[in-house]
């Protein structure tokens, strides 16, 4: 179907059009290009993809050169995004701290910054007028590093809707919160607020997987197990059980506990706090998974035994995961991931369910992205996110 259309106001004065946004999305995801190009991808006249890149770069999203390499007959005209045509600060919330990250257009990182949040009151809750203030105060910091800011992203853990009401803050003890609006109101920007791993999956789709797969799965390791997905080039915003599903999903039935009370799910295994608690008692004295992977390192056998049966709950969740996407690429990030994705017990798994029945000819391939992150790495995809909306993706 052809994307077309402008509006007769300029681009800096309102969002993107449709049309506008698909021109936009391809630079950005696929770089520079013509305008007969851009026009074959988005089945667009010659006349429609004309008057879009004049919108876009009177707009100062785009611009247009001559091709520097040498070429027989009449140079080209190369369509380029701005980098600096918008700039976003993205923030990533945990229990107890603020990260923050102001990006260009392409979700390249210009500045940090983190702050710690308000102490929990004795019902467990971070107090919310209180947070809005220091995430307002790190997004003032920030954008004195750009020459304008144009949007704020917030990621936290747990359920959020209409991308703005956290319904379900994890490590906030949030409930019903619309943090969006009251972070519009002190800042007068547009804000988008989104589950963390949603956020990552945003940025994939751009910046990452989805340059080569338009469906595949996100899977994040830390202090939670998350799920995120992307269908058909689109991130699907509001799962229906926040990865509750995967995460508690059978895989040894005399493995350990979870924390409420499966015996072998995959979160027993793969939760960090489940995967602590569990070792500790199996050994009689605190233990952390840095405290195990240290120890596997110097070929313990109790810490191997730990981390290998975690890599393999993560295989059987990956292949499972991909079969119900029905695609060939998933992407394993998080803070913890590294310290499974290099098993040979994981690869042992995925190998051992990608392998065909006697009587099966199909062969199926599983292309794997590890993505170990840092806290910077999630703010900078709450960035991604408030980019995307900015520009009305």
């Amino acid at each position: 179907m052809a994307v077309s259309g402008t509006s007769e106001r300029p681009v800096s004065e309102r969002g993107l059009t449709a049309g506008e946004l698909a021109v936009t999305r391809q630079l950005l995801i696929h770089g520079p290009a013509t305008r007969g190009d851009l026009g074959d991808r988005l089945n667009l006249s010659y006349a429609s993809m004309s008057r879009l890149a004049r919108a876009l770069i009177g707009g100062g999203i785009a611009s247009e050169d001559l091709e520097s390499a040498a070429a027989i007959g009449r140079p080209r005209q190369i369509l380029a995004a701005v980098p600096s045509a918008r700039h976003v600060v993205g923030v990533k919330l945990t229990a107890d701290t603020a990260f923050g990250v102001v990006c260009d257009m392409f979700g390249d990182v210009k500045a940090t910054t983190k702050a710690a949040l308000p102490e929990p009151g004795e019902d467990g809750v971070v107090p919310v007028g209180a947070t809005v203030k220091v995430v307002t105060q790190l997004a003032n910091r920030l954008a004195r590093k750009v020459p304008s800011l144009d949007g704020i992203g917030v990621a936290v853990g747990g359920v959020v809707a209409d991308r703005s009401v956290v319904r379900e803050g994890t490590f906030l003890g949030w409930r019903e919160v619309d943090l969006a609006g009251q972070l519009k109101d002190r800042t007068g920007l547009p804000v988008i607020v989104t589950n963390d791993v949603t956020a990552l999956a945003r940025e994939q789709l751009w910046f990452g997987a989805g340059r080569t797969h338009s469906t595949f799965g996100v899977i994040t390791v830390g202090a939670g197990f998350g799920v995120g997905v992307v269908r058909e080039g689109v991130a699907i915003e509001e799962l229906i059980d926040n990865g509750h599903l995967l995460a508690h999903a059978p895989i040894d039935s005399s493995g350990p506990r979870c924390g409420i009370g499966h015996s072998g799910c995959a979160a027993a295994y793969l939760n960090r706090e489940d995967l602590e608690r569990n070792a500790s008692a199996a050994v009689n004295r605190p233990v952390t998974l840095d405290d195990l992977v240290r120890a596997r390192a110097v070929g313990d056998e109790v810490a191997t035994r730990w981390l290998d049966g975690a890599a393999r709950a993560l295989g059987h969740v990956v292949a499972s995961f991909a079969g119900a996407l029905q695609t060939t690429c998933i992407v394993l990030a998080g803070e913890d991931v590294a310290a499974f994705a290099d098993s040979a017990a994981l690869r042992e798994v995925i190998a051992d369910r990608l392998r065909p029945g006697p009587l099966e000819t199909q062969r199926c391939t599983l292309d794997i992205v590890t993505t170990p992150l840092t806290f910077t790495d999630w703010a900078r995809g709450a960035a991604v996110a408030g980019i995307q909306n900015v520009l009305g993706a």
